[in-house]
């Protein structure tokens, strides 16, 4: 595929959304599954559009979630709006996933047999803007945390976790973290995983690695149950308990 300089240059600034970047607070937050939009230009990858409104296209749920943390935390935040089935901000390029063939058995067009010229061009659009607006971000601050959400089902097994905190590195804004959200989660009821429902030390995950461990910054990924998004009551619950369990984290640092 070949794009104009001008098409290039717009699709480059529809990759991203960045709240409250002039903000000196300690905390910097990432949500790389916040859109679910695939670029004009690839048609939506010849996927049904049904598709593309299901968690193989992004994290449902984390954008508002985000939105509300940062609003609240006064913290810096980067938001991507393309779909990780174009293009997953945190896999590595030479990642199976990183622009994924299959969405549990279901071809992706679009994705098969891609040329290195159109993985460069898909980088240079949806990658590479992720990171220019990143990485000033990471000066100052004091921890990165990043924000998904998981099917409570995959692969026919019901996954036993409410709200689960992945880390790599120990320290104490992880322990704090861990802490105070088994602590409130089991007062409102809410099953809370220690690298679950992922275990971040038996995978990769370019995000976190690049923008935080490769600073020295203590950083994690919070997962929550998109089931919790479902309605008003529960989601207020999430934001609530998140911001409390964050707070409570930072102030240890």
């Amino acid at each position: 595929m070949r794009l104009g300089a001008e098409t290039v240059a717009a699709l480059r600034a529809g990759a991203v959304e960045t709240l409250r970047a002039g903000s000196t607070g300690p905390l910097l937050l990432l949500c790389e599954h916040a859109g679910n939009i695939v670029p004009a230009p690839w048609n939506g990858l010849g996927l049904p559009s049904p598709f593309l409104d299901t968690h193989y296209a992004y994290d449902p749920g984390v954008d508002g979630l985000t939105r509300a943390l940062s609003e609240r935390l006064d913290a810096p935040a980067v938001l991507a709006r393309y779909s990780r089935i174009f293009a997953d901000y945190n896999r590595f390029d030479g990642d199976w996933d990183h622009m994924r063939p299959d969405l549990g058995g279901v071809p992706v067009p679009g994705n098969m047999d891609i040329a290195q010229a159109e993985r460069r061009l898909r980088r240079e659009i949806a990658v590479e803007p992720l990171d220019d607006a990143i990485a000033p971000l990471v000066r100052g601050r004091r921890a990165v945390v990043s924000v998904h959400s998981f099917t409570p089902v995959m692969a026919g097994h019901r996954r036993p976790v409410d709200i689960g905190l992945l880390w790599r590195e120990d320290g104490p804004f992880v322990r704090a973290a861990l802490r105070e959200l088994k602590a409130r989660g089991a007062e409102s009821g809410l099953r809370i995983g220690d690298n679950e429902p992922y275990d971040w030390r038996a995978v990769t995950a370019y995000s976190l690695q690049v923008h935080a461990l490769d600073h020295g910054l203590p950083c994690f990924y919070l997962e929550v149950n998109n089931a919790l998004f479902s309605r008003p009551e529960t989601s207020a619950l999430v934001t609530n308990l998140v911001e409390e369990v964050l707070r409570a984290a930072l102030a240890d640092l």
